[in-house]
């Protein structure tokens, strides 16, 4: 998966006769050949965040190949070990051999990890990384990304990586090295110098500028590299330097040809530079394997003429690996950006001049690529419902799938003749490798220029149905290309909506619930507009899309207007049914179900019964059909209404409905791997909430461990997606732990949660300030359980705010929750000694529970009333304001005579009570006098 090791911070020598026959290896960033120069901006941009607050951190540093970003992230390395940071660097191991995790020991108290071509790493891989338990060990834990843009893949791992308890840095998009003329030609000149030496010439020519250096080539920090080293080189061979970007590739790329002819005439490989041309050109594909498979790389891309070990093993003598130790072969060309000239100017198809294209490249990524079909599994006893379910057995492809699609799509991005003649038509032919490349090679194909939408639409067409967490960002950035291109092509107004509603169902699963929201609207517009005489569908189309706008804009904290749509879309389904039209049962069953899962989470939950019942009855019906989507439906609908019934304090009730939930969709999950995980996570929560309050703790903490478990990998690998469901899960598990006394655990899982719920409420949407206040209100708790109250102070203030500012922008449906909190944050500044900023926050919390219960006489906030007016009466003997305090516990009292009797803290009560009176009264007695 991958490996962590130290840094690499010493500069890699290259001897001067390896220069002078591979002038090119002075290029390489790691080789420290060109003094750092011209990003002091960015370094200190960098070296402030590193030095900034907070424990944990990621950023990241983004351009195009060439533009210096690992030389900046080596002089970030640099420094920070200078300053005695630990500075280590992850490298991903795409091959199946390397299925381990390494890192090099304790990282000390800072650490520095430096994470190169990030955007080519799978999500899951890179989030499990940054999920890694040693970035918590450190004081202070800083992850610098580097990668060439910053597409979908960017925006979702960025939405706080708060599972990782991961703030976001800075996202640097690296502009030109030099932007005016004058400091083109310093940072010439400074490289002419550097490979001047490099290359042992002691009387090197006077730095001949480049006429043309204000062309935009030059805004590439690389090709005013290639130019002084090009015109060095050539100086001293007597050649004509090129003056032109492209003569500078090709001239190094003649440099290559001479080192490879050389070698073989010197009898050092046997391998004929026509044949070494074809390895250099896989292993830019490629990049590293071991040896077998370098080998078995090197016959399927059809190379003829020597034995392929043979070949590697000449291939190894031209370029050695980085890491001889590692046992790894067909190390790449480097620079990257050379690598992909050289293999654009071998492919045939370009018009440049002096470089002959070699007629084998056609075809080569397809070659390279090439199926392996797996044989099918026998079928028998597999019952009639899993050998429908079970897809045809897929193309095995080789482990470098995803490393070729990325290097091929990076190359097609600045040769047209590569997408035209290579990419395009691959996909075309098997669309199914973009999707096994990965969600940023999908996302980067909708990049390229002229894209090919044949190609796209044939992508489109192999992506799952489902949701797939990995591919939801590419498919998303699909679905907007082609569903503008559609868009442009339709005059259907019917047709203009299923298109929107399609791109709002790919957002949805994207987890951009903004961008959704505005698609299924636009959707919703089209379909009210249209005219009676419309398809016969529009009727339940509009009223779906009604339903999918609601859910939402619910996601995005607009639960008012949400319910409101969502109620709409119900009614027309009723009128439509009223009236014969044929309703799809699973579309009404979906808006019944979504309504009343929006109404219990705002806590409404008598007017959610009557929806989700009726949802549950029409999802028995359609789970007749056998089909995994109406099992899947049925058990949504069952996990639904036994929440309800537990909400209403009927948890022996709601059981058997959750227990149901549970068990279906853990079935539904071993039965489609990948397609449940969030379905089974949300009922394993529930189930363990349910049974907790029917005394089966150890049940309890059994379900809330495996919906965490569930929940974590989901957030690991689509954060945007899941974070909001992982916190959910570990402040459900933190409760559990809390109920069995293991605080400390509780105290970590809420911690965590809290962590997530901060980043999401950024937000500024009443639900995540919501959620969060309910965290730090049960940290508070939590804290105040292990007789820490200095520290809960902090998370009952938070909840405190939190909480007054929903009440004071929604009004009275959230006044006992906050008057609840403004007890526990009395109570806790009470421990602390200050009972004279605990003292208003009680008297505002009485008047509050005594305006709930003028409205409700008979709500249960009555003894929330009697534990807020001893808390008062304490805080009045504490500040000996006697007068005060006797009428607050006089009150106190008076409202437990009124309390119905036969609980077992009934006689604690009374004791208390009368303890208090009697203290307050002796005190008054005495003469004392109200402070």
């Amino acid at each position: 998966m991958y490996q962590v090791a130290p840094f690499d911070l010493m500069p890699r020598s290259v001897p001067i006769e390896a220069a002078l026959h591979q002038p090119s290896r002075l290029l390489a960033a790691e080789n420290h050949v060109v003094p750092f120069h011209g990003r002091g901006g960015e370094l200190d941009a960098l070296g402030r965040w590193r030095e900034g607050d907070g424990a944990r951190s990621v950023a990241l540093v983004h351009a195009g190949g060439g533009q210096g970003k690992t030389r900046l992230a080596a002089r970030l390395a640099a420094d920070s070990a200078a300053r005695g940071w630990a500075v280590w660097a992850a490298h991903h191991r795409s091959d199946p051999i390397a299925e381990q995790v390494v890192a090099p020991g304790d990282p000390g108290r800072t650490l520095l990890l430096i994470v190169d071509y990030a955007d080519r790493w799978p999500a899951d891989d890179l989030l499990m990384l940054l999920s890694n338990p040693l970035l918590h060990r450190p004081r202070q834990c800083r992850v610098l990304l580097v990668a060439r843009s910053a597409n979908l893949w960017w925006p979702a791992l960025q939405n706080r990586l708060a599972k990782a308890g991961l703030d976001t840095g800075p996202t640097l998009e690296l502009p030109a090295l030099a932007a005016s003329h004058t400091d083109r030609q310093i940072s010439y000149r400074v490289a002419h110098r550097a490979f001047s030496k490099a290359l042992g010439l002691r009387n090197p020519p006077l730095p001949a500028v480049p006429t043309d250096l204000d062309g935009k080539a030059y805004d590439v920090a690389l090709t005013l590299h290639m130019a002084a080293l090009v015109s060095l080189d050539s100086f001293r061979l007597e050649l004509t330097s090129p003056r032109d970007p492209l003569g500078l590739s090709r001239y190094l790329l003649d440099r290559e040809h001479d080192f490879w002819q050389g070698l073989h005439d010197n009898g050092r490989v046997t391998t004929e530079p026509r044949i070494m041309r074809r390895a250099v050109h896989t292993a830019a594909l490629t990049g590293t394997l071991p040896h077998a498979e370098a080998a078995t790389a090197l016959d399927r891309i059809g190379l003829s003429g020597a034995p392929p070990s043979v070949v590697v093993d000449d291939h190894a003598v031209c370029y050695p690996p980085r890491d001889p130790a590692a046992g790894v072969a067909l190390e790449p060309l480097y620079p990257d950006r050379l690598a992909e000239d050289f293999l654009a100017l071998s492919t045939p198809g370009h018009a440049c001049a002096g470089y002959m294209p070699d007629p084998w490249a056609a075809g080569a990524a397809g070659r390279l690529l090439r199926p392996e079909q797996t044989p099918s599994p026998a079928t028998g006893g597999l019952d009639r419902f899993r050998r429908k379910a079970q897809p045809p057995p897929p193309e095995s492809v080789p482990p470098y799938t995803r490393s070729a699609l990325s290097v091929l799509t990076d190359t097609a991005r600045r040769w047209p003749h590569v997408a035209e003649r290579e990419l395009w038509p691959l996909l075309r032919a098997r669309p199914q490798l973009a999707v096994d490349g990965g969600g940023a090679v999908v996302a980067a194909l909708t990049e390229i220029a002229g894209v090919d939408l044949p190609a796209l639409e044939a992508v489109e067409k192999c992506l799952p149905r489902h949701q797939d967490i990995d591919l939801a960002p590419g498919a998303a950035a699909l679905g907007r290309v082609l569903t503008e291109h559609r868009l442009r092509l339709s005059d259907s107004p019917a047709e203009r909506a299923g298109l929107h509603e399609a791109l709002g169902t790919r957002l949805v699963q994207a987890g951009l619930w903004k961008e959704a929201v505005a698609s299924f609207r636009s959707a919703v517009s089209i379909r009210r507009s249209l005219p009676d005489g419309g398809p016969p569908s529009n009727g339940p189309r509009l009223a779906g899309a009604l339903s999918d706008l609601g859910i939402a804009m619910y996601r995005t904290g607009r639960q008012q207007p949400a319910v409101e749509l969502m109620t709409e879309g119900i009614r027309l389904f009723r009128e439509l049914r009223h009236s014969g039209v044929t309703v799809p049962v699973q579309d009404f069953a979906m808006a019944l179900s979504n309504l009343g899962m929006a109404l219990m989470e705002m806590g409404r939950g008598p007017e959610a019964e009557p929806y989700t019942a009726e949802g549950l009855r029409l999802r028995r019906r359609s789970a007749r059909s056998g089909r995994p989507e109406a099992e899947a439906e049925l058990a949504a609908s069952l996990d639904n209404y036994g929440l309800l019934l537990y909400q209403s304090g009927r948890p022996r009730e709601a059981l058997p409905y959750v227990r149901d939930a549970a068990e279906r969709y853990t079935k539904l999950h071993g039965v489609h791997p990948g397609r449940f995980d969030e379905d089974v996570s949300i009922a394993l929560k529930n189930l363990g909430m349910v049974l907790d309050a029917t005394g089966d703790a150890p049940g309890a903490l059994d379900a809330a461990r495996r919906a965490c478990a569930i929940a974590a990998e989901l957030a690991r690998r689509n954060p945007s997606a899941y974070r909001r469901l992982h916190a959910f899960n570990l402040h459900g598990l933190a409760i559990r732990l809390h109920h069995q006394d293991r605080f400390e655990e509780a105290l970590a899982a809420a911690l965590q949660a809290h962590g997530i719920r901060s980043a999401l409420a950024q937000d500024g949407s009443a639900p995540h300030a919501l959620h969060l206040a309910e965290t730090a209100g049960f940290v508070d708790t939590v804290l105040a359980t292990l007789d820490r109250p200095a520290e809960a102070v902090p998370y009952a203030g938070e909840a405190v705010g939190l909480l007054r500012g929903l009440y004071e922008a929604e009004g009275p449906m959230y006044r006992a929750y906050f008057a609840g909190q403004l007890v526990a944050l009395a109570q806790r500044l009470s421990q602390v000694d200050d009972p004279r900023a605990a003292w208003p926050l009680a008297a505002e919390a009485a008047g509050h529970l005594r305006a709930e219960l003028r409205a409700a006489p008979d709500s249960p906030l009555r003894s929330a009333l009697l534990m807020c007016l001893v808390v008062w009466a304490g805080l009045s003997k504490d500040l000996e304001l006697w007068s005060e305090a006797l009428v607050q516990i006089t009150e106190a009292v008076d409202l437990f005579a009124d309390l119905p009797g036969g609980t077992e803290e009934d006689d604690a009560w009374r004791q208390l009570l009368s303890a208090t009176r009697a203290e307050i009264l002796d005190a008054l007695n005495g003469g004392a006098q109200d402070g």
